[in-house]
């Protein structure tokens, strides 16, 4: 049977995902040594592209996380032919460059081939390139001068009335997390007491934003989970005699939570915003150190040993919670970070940065497992920068430092780290991304990591072909989009002009446009196969919450997709 070629015409950023051997991709990998790769995939692929606009956006980090640790974690915990089987599960995969700025006079800024976590995650919170050490803020003239503070993914889709959430098993005020909501010219500055010493004019008492740990409460993030506790112990500059931890609860109402059964008590967002603190700096790794030597650590029959984290939850545990407390109607962002891979990597602890790694994928398991039931969720999964892990054969001449491990093959695998004579730093190399969902196809091929703050946000929906020819057995299963011109709408504005609603589709012959109050029918309407702009116009509407709900119908089947707006009485 002759197979028909099917293209996907790309609008804004929608990358080409059917021409063979352009797309970096993977779908449900077979054992390779069993199978091999020797299904053909494109319609498998092609299936799963969704050009409509997220509701719920999961940023999953993997600190550190490049190429080299994933297959060094995979080869312990799987073997040469194993798979992650979450993380490397992920349909659309690409790679993605982590370069950022030096300070210098501006407009045009030095490059800085390898950047640290500040410049990197501020990257795919605000899209837009800065310097070492800076959180969501732009370049200047030199480090100790603050540049322009710019707004970041979770500030947007706060605006918008979506839930936020952050964690991590770092600090929740390191640089990863910090990127999320807030800004500052120096990482440093995560407590009252580090402002003051190191970025005094960021702080509250100077008319600034505060320390990070302040600006994160003042954000008032519905769910902070991580560790670094003693970061909101320390005094704030109003009132000496109290801390960030007693102003986030006084003032913001925060719930504080630390060990694993005070979290899982916590079943809603009803008494408040939550702040997990499990640590007083950052949380255990799920393994016990194997740090690298001159002279070689671990040997052939080398495993890694679990470690004692007493009621410390694990990330993919936190991340569960997470996702239930910020499920809504509405949607929400989510960034959840697995950091200790970065920070046992700067030791040359390979067992700690295997284990973190591994908890990533859980991580990406318990996404997923939301996802199937909220197909309307976008996950991506990357890492902010790369490391200096490197697998090597061995020899007592290679690398600086060394350990040794036996993988699930019953096999040893050498590491080494390079880049330091003790402890390991980051190195300036592309790195993955992989996701699942509306838009994921959006990080094939190679692209920046400042890229990923407009597809989190939902790019203009692009336009798929349309059903088959007459008799294809295979149809394309039809796909919609759907955006509501305002957020509120006043009752005399609704039966007057109407509501105004933007719908792209594809894969289909019937695009039924309605509004709904519950599941009452307030208007409806048809438009063209592609989608097209109509307005509601309703009599029938009362002040509250209603929805408007696009459906796609083709021989593929059928989609919906819905947005929300407040109707108000003036």
């Amino acid at each position: 049977m002759q197979v028909k070629k099917r293209t996907v015409l790309a609008i804004g950023a929608l990358a080409s995902v059917v021409a063979a051997g352009t797309v970096a991709a993977t779908a449900a990998i077979p054992d390779p040594v069993e199978q091999g790769f020797t299904k053909e995939r494109s319609a498998e692929l092609a299936a799963q592209v969704d050009p409509s606009k997220p509701r719920n956006v999961i940023l999953i980090i993997g600190d550190g996380m490049d190429d080299s640790m994933i297959t060094a974690a995979r080869n312990y915990e799987y073997g040469a032919g194993g798979r992650f089987p979450a993380l490397d599960a992920l349909p659309f995969t690409g790679a993605m460059t982590t370069y950022g700025l030096k300070v210098g006079a501006g407009p045009d800024y030095p490059i800085a081939y390898v950047s640290d976590s500040a410049p990197t995650a501020s990257g795919w919170s605000t899209g837009k390139k800065t310097v070492d050490g800076r959180i969501s803020q732009g370049p200047s003239t030199a480090a100790a001068v603050p540049g322009t503070n710019y707004e970041t993914v979770l500030e947007k889709f706060q605006a918008q009335g979506k839930r936020v959430g952050n964690v991590s098993t770092a600090e929740i005020t390191d640089a990863t997390p910090a990127a999320a909501a807030s800004h500052i010219s120096q990482r440093a500055c995560q407590s009252t007491t580090n402002a003051a010493a190191t970025c005094p004019s960021e702080t509250k008492g100077q008319g600034g934003p505060g320390s990070i740990s302040e600006q994160l409460v003042d954000h008032q993030i519905d769910v902070l989970l991580g560790g670094g506790k003693d970061r909101f112990t320390t005094p704030i500059d109003a009132n000496p005699a109290t801390t960030t931890l007693a102003y986030a609860q006084q003032q913001h109402g925060y719930r504080l939570v630390e060990n694993t059964a005070q979290l899982a008590a916590v079943t809603s967002l009803d008494q408040g915003p939550v702040l997990g603190l499990f640590n007083g700096g950052n949380m255990t790794p799920m393994y016990q150190p194997l740090v690298a030597s001159a002279a070689g650590a671990g040997g052939p029959t080398t495993r890694c040993e679990e470690a004692d984290r007493g009621a410390q939850p694990d990330l993919s545990l936190m991340t569960e919670k997470a996702i239930a407390l910020l499920d809504n109607d509405k949607g929400f962002f989510l960034q959840t970070e697995s950091a200790m891979i970065d920070k046992q990597e700067h030791a040359s602890d390979i067992c700690g940065a295997i284990g973190d790694l591994k908890e990533l994928d859980e991580t990406v398991a318990v996404a997923l497992s939301y996802q199937e039931a909220n197909p309307d969720t976008l996950i991506i999964v990357t890492g902010d920068h790369a490391h200096s892990t490197q697998i090597i054969a061995g020899n007592a001449d290679d690398g600086v430092q060394r350990a040794t491990v036996q993988t699930a093959d019953g096999d040893p695998m050498s590491v080494a780290y390079s880049t330091n004579a003790v402890g390991s730093d980051h190195t300036g190399t592309q790195i993955r991304v992989a996701a699942s969902g509306p838009q994921a196809a959006n990080v094939t091929g190679v692209i920046d990591q400042t890229d990923l703050f407009l597809t989190m946000l939902g790019r203009t929906p692009s336009v798929l072909p349309g059903p088959g020819e007459p008799g294809d057995p295979d149809p394309l299963k039809p796909a919609v989009s759907v955006v509501a011109g305002a957020s509120r709408i006043s009752l005399a504005d609704l039966r007057r002009r109407g509501l105004p609603v933007a719908v792209a589709a594809s894969g289909g012959t019937t695009v039924t446009v309605r509004l709904l109050k519950g599941s009452r029918t307030l208007a409806s309407k048809k438009v063209g196969a592609s989608g097209g702009t109509v307005r509601l116009k309703t009599r029938k509407a009362s002040k509250g919450t209603v929805r408007v709900v696009a459906t796609v119908t083709g021989a593929g089947g059928s989609a919906t997709r819905s947005d929300t707006v407040r109707v108000t009485k003036r």
